[in-house]
């Protein structure tokens, strides 16, 4: 087979590695995506108490859940630096999101952000850049702030950080050989970033929840809503505490105190 061919088999190969190896992990999952569409959905059928619609905000929270879902399909196939490259989107489409709410102004800033004039590049800069990216109506807007910072400068640059951590050099005599994973090779790594991923989308679907019931000023969405914390902190902390570099998987990009 081409090399393509083999990557593409190694893949299959490690997904149903992967639902065998996590099976609460993936069923976890498919609840939290449930629930987070649901409360999402109320904006698309309820109005706010002064009869005012919010479904615009529905673009942000598909982006949301699309992202979320494309990136459990990369750690499933053992690619943990795909699923926070893909994910990334989603969490500034929320952040965005609680701009917006905050001002509805934001919004236009938003829609002007393509346009050629340097008057509206400035503007959606000043409104959605760097510490301006923090919102009054997410609770958690800084944590996730500097979450995406994190992805930012770990996973969506080659610089020193991303371009040495999945290579591998062997010199054989005047030769060098150079090998780049293309999935994960540490296994307690790989399960350290799948727990980190899950904590953080179960997060933002306990911060969706508080967004949506602020706007519609009622509802009872947060029933039957389960944090992932609850459950995994022993298996959060045994892994930070074995695991060189898991601690700060688990900090930077998961939101644990662990």
């Amino acid at each position: 087979m081409t090399e393509y061919r083999d990557y593409l088999s190694a893949k299959d190969t490690n997904r149903k590695g992967f639902e065998q190896n996590y099976s609460a992990d993936v069923q976890f999952f498919e609840s939290v995506i449930t629930n987070l569409t649901s409360i999402w959905e109320h904006l698309g059928t309820t109005r706010d108490k002064a009869g005012c619609s919010h479904a615009g905000l529905l673009w942000f929270a598909n982006i949301l859940r699309r992202h979320c879902i494309i990136g459990f399909e990369h750690v499933a196939a053992y690619q943990s630096y795909l699923m926070w490259s893909n994910f990334r989107a989603g969490l500034e489409a929320f952040l965005i999101a609680g701009k917006i709410v905050d001002d509805h102004a934001n919004s236009k800033i938003w829609l002007s952000r393509s346009s050629n004039q340097a008057a509206d590049k400035r503007a959606y800069f000043n409104a959605f850049s760097g510490q301006n990216l923090k919102s009054k109506s997410i609770s958690r807007s800084e944590d996730l702030r500097v979450v995406l910072t994190h992805l930012n400068d770990n996973f969506m640059h080659p610089n020193p950080d991303f371009t040495y951590r999945d290579s591998t050099q062997r010199d054989e005599g005047n030769k060098v050989l150079l090998k780049i994973e293309l999935f994960d090779v540490n296994p307690d790594i790989h399960e350290a970033c799948l727990i980190a991923y899950l904590n953080l989308v179960s997060v933002l679907t306990e911060e969706s929840c508080k967004l949506v019931v602020g706007l519609l000023g009622s509802g009872d969405l947060q029933k039957g809503l389960n944090r992932y914390e609850q459950t995994n902190e022993p298996r959060a902390k045994k892994l930070a505490s074995t695991i060189p570099g898991a601690k700060r998987i688990l900090e930077q990009y998961g939101l644990w105190r662990v």
